[in-house]
């Protein structure tokens, strides 16, 4: 298989009809098969893996459990947008190919197309065989076509990006592995030729054992009938769970607006009314208590300077200290004149004497101005002021502070509760508390219907098991009994055969991809011979790998870039082991990934893993470095330039590097 071109129309990033050519080129010296696609990251890369899916497998490439209603909202959410705000007609993606059959390639060409409004956006699918609609298949039937030509499970191993290296290098079992292991490798195939080939000897019966037929085949009708209703209820239980997830936005939605519209103040209405009363009755008793300190002593704290003068003053008027201390001098001073004790150096005359002694006596006998003020007052009652005055420092001011901020406290809160219960009186939230009321309703009924259906589709499934493990039963039992005539003989012998040969066919296959498997893990690996072989389990294809000592490595040992080798040597494997010539697209496979690793894989993987090989990338991924590595076995290169001005992302020739003098400049077509 070739994958010719991709376009895209109006599809995620891509605005208008952009198509890009896939054929891998050589030159005269070797095949150059890979295809890079660079651009950096939201540029729109994984888009062109995600339209290779969409167009093969429709609503398939989301899942298998993916109702009609979410595809139809994935669909409409791929619609391009415009930097205006505005969308196209319609969006489209379409795959051209090249596929083998029987010895001849054919060329295909499928286009998926959907409008980008209506109350429906469902795809139409068209399919071309060689420029002709494809006629031999009806209409109905081209999305099952498209799936047998490439399983959807096989894909996966061919068209992969980051995601799911790390979820096979993750340690643990993974889910759905070995069901599509058994498809890759054509095991499934020959079980499905047992069931037929018991059928048929059980119609053909010639002892006339028509009650084995007639259970054969009822067993197969069951059988395939809870396939369909599993298949079905599966797509019913993805529909209701969309519509629970849609009713439980609702619902948020609603609560949002009933909270903005005062709904959750209408509810506490009374606890609010309570507590505007209680704001003012606090708020009178603290302006009560303010007003009584405003009518004695806190005037007098609203003049600090003033109230500390007074208190000095106070304090010198009733303190002798002063009077005594200067009278002491001056009586020192005249006996040490009289003495002369310490000696005098200077030559006091009878002058200097007089003027000091008058000094001090007029010190000694001088009023204070606060006391030539207050000398009047009584002892006791400037001792009543100052104990007044301090008591206006100590505790007025802090109290009458503590009270300003308890009356704003109030105050605040009494604005606020008011605010709270003029939104309750609205009409608004009244309305909407009906509307949120019956929107919880309606998310608890679709979560309750999902948990009913969840359980509905457990119990199916274990009915399909159930019959699958009869009619598996049925089928052993029908190819061991014995033919009553040549061809039912010949058919019960080669359902025996076919039970040894898929034993057989299993152990040879998985023998196979354990041996590539190691071959490409230590070629990939920086460790030469870092494993000797490796252990793939049957029935859960868990590989445990083994040293040259014949001990065995946990996964959960290896380094995170070693898993990640690990990851890509088992997608290596799996791809070689089937022997399907499909290409590969790789999505940013080396972002986990050290230098040394990056180096490995741009040398020994890309060039090697497949006959086309297209690698999207961005700039930090193979740089410069590695695209020169990587250069002899690009084909041509493509450039994803995405504009924020326009919001779309166009397609260039070429893959971003960085020239000489630090411009970029393109890789073009070799």
């Amino acid at each position: 298989m070739i994958l010719r071109t991709i376009t895209l129309e109006n599809f995620g990033l891509y605005s208008g009809r952009q198509t890009l050519d896939l054929v891998p080129g050589r030159d005269a010296e070797r095949d150059r098969p890979v295809v890079l696609v660079g651009g950096k990251n939201g540029a729109g890369k994984t888009t062109l893996l995600e339209a290779v899916r969409l167009a093969l497998y429709g609503k398939r490439a989301l899942g298998t459990r993916v109702g009609q209603a979410e595809y139809e909202r994935h669909l409409a959410s791929r619609v391009h947008v415009a930097a205006d705000g505005t969308t196209p007609e319609h969006a489209a993606v379409g795959l051209e190919f090249d596929y083998a059959e029987a010895g001849v390639i054919h060329r295909y060409r499928v286009e998926r197309r959907w409008p980008s409004r209506g109350s429906k956006v469902t795809d139409t699918l068209d399919l071309y065989k060689d420029g002709e609609l494809v006629s031999s298949v009806p209409p109905e039937e081209w999305a099952q076509f498209l799936q047998d030509l490439v399983p959807p499970g096989v894909s996966q191993f061919f068209f992969f990006d980051g995601e799911k290296i790390a979820e096979i290098a993750h340690d643990g079992s993974h889910e759905g592995l070995a069901e599509a292991v058994r498809g890759l490798l054509g095991i499934e195939l020959v079980g499905r030729l047992r069931v037929d080939l018991a059928l048929y000897l059980a119609r053909h019966s010639r002892k006339g054992d028509s009650g084995a037929a007639r259970r054969l085949e009822t067993a197969e009708r069951e059988h395939q009938s809870l396939r369909r209703d599993v298949d079905q209820m599966a797509q019913d239980l993805a529909d209701l769970e969309a519509a629970a997830a849609k009713a439980t936005d609702h619902a948020a939605d609603t609560r949002r607006r009933y909270f903005a519209e005062g709904g959750d103040a209408a509810t506490r209405r009374g606890q609010l009314e309570a507590g505007r009363d209680d704001a003012k009755a606090q708020l009178d008793r603290r302006t009560a208590e303010l007003r009584e300190l405003a009518g004695g002593l806190l005037p007098l704290a609203v003049a600090p300077r003033l109230l500390s003068r007074i208190g000095h003053a106070l304090g010198a008027s009733t303190d002798a200290t002063a009077t005594k201390e200067a009278e002491a001098l001056r009586e020192r001073l005249l006996a040490w004149r009289a003495i002369g004790e310490p000696e005098r150096e200077a030559a006091w005359k009878p002058g200097h004497w007089r003027d000091i002694e008058r000094f001090l006596a007029s010190e000694a006998t001088r009023p204070t101005a606060a006391g030539s003020v207050l000398k009047s007052l009584p002892i006791a009652d400037r001792h009543a002021l100052l104990d007044a005055l301090g008591q206006v420092r100590d505790a007025v001011a802090p109290q009458a502070a503590l009270l300003a901020a308890e009356i704003e406290a109030q105050t605040e809160r009494l604005a606020a509760i008011e605010a709270d219960l003029q939104r309750a009186r609205g009409h608004g939230a009244g309305m909407l508390s009906q509307e949120l009321a019956l929107a919880d309703r309606e998310a608890e009924s679709a979560e309750a219907a999902v948990r009913t259906k969840a359980e509905e589709f457990k119990q199916l499934e274990f009915r399909r098991l159930t019959a699958e493990r009869t009619l598996d039963k049925l089928t052993r039992a029908q190819n061991e009994a014995k033919a009553a005539d040549g061809r039912a003989t010949l058919a019960q012998r080669v359902g025996v055969a076919l039970e040894q040969y898929e034993e057989r066919l299993l152990e040879q296959k998985l023998a196979q991809l354990q041996a590539a498997f190691v071959s490409r893990f230590n070629h990939l690996s920086r460790k030469d011979d870092f494993i000797a072989d490796a252990r793939i389990d049957r029935s859960t294809f868990e590989t445990t790998l083994i040293d040259r000592s014949g001990r065995e490595i946990p996964k959960s040992s290896l380094s995170a870039g070693e898993k990640q080798v690990y990851a890509i040597a088992m997608l290596w494997a799996l791809a070689r082991t089937s022997g399907r010539p499909l290409p590969m697209i790789i999505d940013t496979p080396l972002a986990r990934l050290d230098l040394d690793h990056r180096t490995a894989l741009v040398e020994r993987y890309f060039p090697e893993a497949s006959h086309q090989v297209i690698v999207l990338s961005t700039d930090t991924e193979i740089d410069g470095p590695l695209l020169r590595k990587l250069g002899a076995s690009v084909s041509h290169a493509y450039r994803l330039d995405y504009d924020p001005e326009q919001r779309a992302t166009s397609v260039a020739a070429g893959y971003f590097a960085e020239g000489r003098k630090g411009e970029v400049r393109a890789l073009h077509k070799t």
